[in-house]
């Protein structure tokens, strides 16, 4: 099997349109593949602007909102693609469809405007390429204590420590990371000549980063290496 010439096949479709198949090249194609195969795959619908409902309560958007994606549904299956299909989510308020056609449709689904997105499902005579998926960057929080010779009661020095780890997985970052924590807390003497010590005591959550190489890091906007949600008390706008 080889992957399929997608140039060929998709020959004029915008650069666009091909983003909207989300996992074509999940797919390894035999040579001699029939562009007529029905394929089952999963089409979404685009979600309409949230500028164009502003003037709008939040009851009239969100009923704005399912007569828009009520009409595009109609329009979708109006353009004849769909010998067999089933609705996502509701008819009310449908968010797609999933459904059986010709591969050689794609193309054509992926040029429409109102499609938002399309991901393969099955293929009759292809099978999945298998990805290996590239290490990430995680970043772990952890609490370390400060140890001073000497002193055992009263106040004491805690840090919040953040370190990025590359890893397969947060745990896999954890695990890392729990390797370095005797080396981490070798102790030295401070100007007073008592022996400190910076002792983890704690993996508190890690977060995986959207960072994908050391380049991302020269990104002019910043790059986001924690976030952690909680709540509060809202405060009103001075």
């Amino acid at each position: 099997m080889t992957p399929l010439n997608k140039s060929s096949l998709f020959m004029g479709l915008g650069v666009m349109s091909m983003k909207k198949i989300s996992n074509l090249s999940d797919w390894a194609f035999k040579p001699d593949f029939d562009n007529s195969t029905v394929i089952e795959t999963s089409i979404h619908l685009m979600y309409p602007d949230y500028r164009t409902m502003l003037d709008l309560a939040p009851a009239e958007r969100i009923k704005k909102i399912k007569q828009d994606q009520r009409d595009k549904l109609k329009k979708l299956l109006a353009t004849g693609f769909f010998p067999s299909f089933t609705i996502i989510s509701t008819s009310r308020k449908p968010r797609g469809i999933k459904a059986r056609h010709p591969f050689l449709a794609l193309a054509a689904i992926a040029e429409l405007d109102f499609v938002g997105s399309i991901f393969i499902n099955q293929v009759a005579g292809a099978r999945k390429v298998r990805h290996k998926k590239p290490l990430s960057f995680f970043c772990v929080k952890m609490t370390v204590a400060v140890a001073i010779e000497g002193f055992t009661t009263g106040m004491q020095k805690v840090e919040e420590r953040m370190v990025i780890v590359k890893a397969k997985t947060g745990e896999d970052a954890i695990a890392k990371l729990e390797e370095t924590k005797e080396s981490y807390s070798q102790p030295y003497l401070n100007s007073d000549g008592r022996l400190v010590s910076w002792n983890i005591e704690s993996f508190d959550d890690y977060y995986e980063t959207d960072i994908r190489s050391v380049q991302d890091l020269n990104n002019p906007d910043g790059v986001e290496v924690y976030s952690h949600l909680r709540s509060r008390k809202i405060r009103p706008k001075e």
